[in-house]
C-alpha cells in the first residue's frame, strides 16, 4: 500500500463526511435564521424554543435523506474494502 492510496481513501472520506453533513447544517442553519428573525418580530426571547425547532427540523432532515446518505456511506465502504484487498 502506497501513501497516495492512503491519501486518496482519507481524501475521499473527508470529502464524503462533508457530502453528508451538508443537509443536515444547511437545514439547521436556514431554520435557525427563520427562528430567529419570527422571534424579534414577535419579541419573544425565549431560547427554548428556537433549539426545539431546529432539533425537530434536523431530525427531519435526517430523517429525509438518511436513504440516499446511508447509500453514499455503503457504496465508499465497498470502493475502499475493494480498494485495500486489491493492493495486497
Amino acid at each position: 500500500m502506497t501513501p497516495q492510496n492512503i491519501l486518496d481513501i482519507t481524501r475521499e472520506a473527508l470529502m464524503l463526511v462533508l457530502w453528508i453533513s451538508l443537509p443536515v447544517v444547511v437545514v439547521s442553519t436556514v431554520t435557525g435564521l427563520v427562528v430567529a428573525v419570527l422571534q424579534a418580530v414577535t419579541q419573544v426571547q425565549d431560547q427554548s424554543i428556537g433549539q426545539s425547532i431546529r432539533l425537530i427540523a434536523v431530525m427531519v432532515a435526517i430523517i429525509v435523506t438518511a436513504g440516499w446518505l446511508g447509500g453514499d456511506m455503503v457504496r465508499f465502504a465497498e470502493r475502499a474494502f475493494h480498494t485495500l484487498t486489491q493492493l495486497q
